[in-house]
């Protein structure tokens, strides 16, 4: 959080709050007081959602207007509290989960969100539902099958998952409306047709561009911790897509829009002397930005070479010369401000001259262009990474630099969606640039077969995964955990980069909160009237 702070403290003038725990980063930005009713707040986010089933934060931050969840993490200690299940709690081995659904809560189209209605949600996203070409969630590990009596919901799991609250407070996990459970995938994946009992209610969009979505007057079951506990504030919000991310400080700069996320390094400076906010929003949820090393392929395969990627990394020089002081380097894979999070520093720091050690002695010669050669193939590797991130191709374009004084060259295909995609289902792409939940288990991330990190099964990670899902004392957890990021750092499975953040800017008039996966709480923002 080191990084956050700063940026925080140079920046109270326009009005930017934060304040961290122990497994739990808020930020709150904005004016404070009386919040004030009316009007449109305008958001833009990186990229228009095409699908809303998909797992992109563009996804999550749109769903959270529209769709409640079960469970909330409160973001300024980590804590699960109530939303949409007023108790909750689970046995000793965490293989049954209890909820208790609160009264009186209906769906935007007047039908009553119940035990039963909860049940066919979780049945259909963690079980599936062939007939409507709806897979499984996998985040649901050892998911059986839920049970109702009364107003509670049972869910019984096949093996301990003591992740399941994390699940179920995710956007995946949102309860939707029976008659959106009802549609195929094309039919749930649009918009217009997700049915949630959210604080917001689709109105309008325009495919490609924007999103409207208006107020919902009787909205009265907000989370337990949200600092509003009613109806939305705002009248309405629209949400924009721009992906430009200049464009997007220019919307700041000109007004066009209140809030945006994507704001990329070079544009907080002139932000911040505009009198605009600029909001660094921690993930404390997720995992470090990792390029994930698919030890399959032949040129990676050999832990010395995925340590030496790991040393020709300077990742102090990284955020100095191509991020800024919102963001923090990773020290792990797990981020600072994850109780779980273990240092392992000192097996990650940059020592380009051993890093070339190991190269050679891997066998890897350095040929005539300075590109290493071994058995007449080239030490070339490609990298791709998701489009939600607009520090990720500069980064690589750094590490590109740094990697090719070693005699590696790097493809750099951050940025690119579709090289994404592709990369992300093809275990010959060597490596893979991505942060994410794990829900499923950080060991079982890395180790489980036919994995989107590595995919190579290691039977020591799915061993740690079995106590990791089993240990639902936070202290063996944590401990459980610690012996999971040194095994995969000692493997080099994860060429760790920085942790994760979200740089926002707004409008010094708008107030805005953030939950700790940086998704924008637009129930209880609210923004100050021209009148006032």
């Amino acid at each position: 959080m080191s990084g956050v702070k700063k940026v925080v403290a140079a920046l109270l003038t326009a009005g930017v709050l934060a304040g961290c725990s122990q497994g739990g980063t808020t930020a709150s930005s904005g004016p404070t007081g009386e919040p004030q009713r009316g009007g449109t707040v305008v958001y833009s986010d990186v990229m228009y959602v095409q699908d809303a089933l998909s797992s992109f934060y563009s996804t999550g931050n749109l769903l959270l207007q529209v769709v409640d969840r079960l469970v909330y993490i409160d973001p300024t200690n980590g804590e699960v509290t109530p939303w949409l299940a007023k108790e909750f709690a689970h046995n000793a081995d965490a293989t049954q989960y209890t909820f208790t659904i609160r009264d009186g809560v209906t769906f935007s189209d007047g039908t009553p969100l119940n035990a039963d209605a909860v049940k066919a949600n979780l049945d259909q996203v963690a079980l599936g539902d062939p007939s409507k070409k709806i897979p499984p969630f996998s985040d649901f590990v050892g998911y059986d099958r839920s049970e109702v009596s009364g107003n509670t919901v049972t869910v019984f799991l096949n093996k301990p998952n003591a992740n399941l609250y994390r699940v179920i407070s995710g956007g995946r996990a949102g309860i939707r409306g029976l008659s959106t459970l009802a549609r195929d995938y094309d039919g749930q994946s649009r918009i217009e047709n997700v049915i949630g009992s959210g604080a917001f209610i689709y109105e309008s969009h325009v495919p490609d561009q924007k999103v409207v979505l208006k107020r919902r007057g009787d909205y009265a079951w907000a989370p337990a911790v949200s600092p509003n506990q009613g109806a939305a504030y705002v009248d309405k919000l629209e949400i924009r897509a721009i992906g430009e991310p200049g464009l997007r400080a220019g919307a700041v700069q000109s007004g066009q829009v209140d809030v945006a996320r994507g704001i990329q390094p070079t544009d907080e400076a002139s932000l911040a002397a505009a009198g605009k906010q600029v909001i660094p929003v921690p993930a404390p949820l997720l995992t470090t930005n990792i390029a994930a090393v698919r030890i399959g392929n032949d040129q990676v395969s050999d832990v010395r070479v995925r340590r030496a990627l790991q040393l020709g990394i300077d990742r102090d020089a990284l955020v100095s010369t191509v991020l800024s002081d919102s963001y923090q380097r990773a020290d792990s894979v797990l981020n600072h401000d994850d109780p779980a999070y273990t240092d392992v520093s000192g097996e990650i720091a940059y020592n380009p001259e051993e890093a070339k050690r190991l190269l050679d002695e891997a066998g890897w010669k350095v040929g005539a262009d300075g590109i290493r050669e071994k058995d007449g193939k080239k030490l070339e590797l490609s990298i791709s990474a998701s489009v939600q991130s607009v520090v990720i191709r500069p980064a690589f374009e750094f590490i590109e630099s740094q990697w090719r004084e070693l005699g590696v060259k790097l493809i750099n295909n951050a940025g690119d969606t579709t090289a994404y995609n592709i990369a992300f289902a093809d275990p010959s792409k060597p490596l893979l640039g991505t942060r994410t939940y794990y829900n499923v288990g950080l060991a079982l991330l890395f180790g489980r077969e036919k994995n989107t990190m590595t995919f190579v099964a290691d039977n020591e990670l799915i061993a740690l995964s079995a106590e990791e899902l089993s240990a639902t004392d936070p202290e063996k957890r944590n401990e459980v955990l610690a012996k999971v990021q040194e095994d995969i750092i000692a493997k080099h499975l994860a060429l760790v980069l920085w942790d994760e953040v979200q740089v926002h800017s707004a409008s010094p008039d708008v107030h805005v909160d953030f939950t700790n996966l940086t998704e924008p709480l637009f129930q209880s923002a609210w923004k100050v009237s021209s009148a006032s």
